[in-house]
């Protein structure tokens, strides 16, 4: 079930951020980055809980603006389909919760398990980089005609 965080959940969110493999994937944030991150008006933190438990997360930037960056996506066990259910379930409340245009991601280079859902889900690549990780993009209406 997809809910809201709060700080209460950070010590969980990051127990699977830090998950082995993942420093290579998604960035680590200490506690106080989380934190000051949450209270920001443009941000959202929501995630996905299995009886009670948080199995996964994502972070979403600039929700004040016609694209919205979904900043990170992490589960607790990933190669399940967990991570393309809560994919799916937060594009879907973007959408569903601001006037948004798009929804953007940045992907690492070697990501290309993340690229592939991605991909599959309807995001194509912007043409846009930032360090080691390509700008991947769907639009409102790719996203409602898939």
């Amino acid at each position: 079930m997809l809910v809201p965080l709060t700080p209460r959940d950070i010590p969980d969110l990051l127990q699977i951020e830090r998950l082995p493999g993942y420093d290579a994937f998604i960035g680590q944030w200490p506690p106080e980055e989380h934190a000051a991150e949450m209270s920001s008006p443009a941000a959202r933190y929501l995630g996905w809980r299995e009886g009670g438990e948080l199995t996964g997360f994502v972070i979403f930037q600039k929700f004040d603006q016609s694209t919205v960056r979904l900043r990170r996506i992490a589960v607790a066990g990933p190669g399940g389909g967990l991570g393309t259910t809560l994919l799916q379930a937060v594009v879907d409340w973007a959408f569903a919760n601001t006037d948004a245009e798009a929804v953007d991601l940045h992907v690492r280079a070697g990501n290309d398990r993340a690229r592939a859902v991605y991909a599959r889900e309807g995001f194509v690549p912007s043409g846009e980089f930032e360090d080691d990780a390509e700008e991947m993009v769907v639009s409102r209406a790719r996203w409602n005609a898939r």
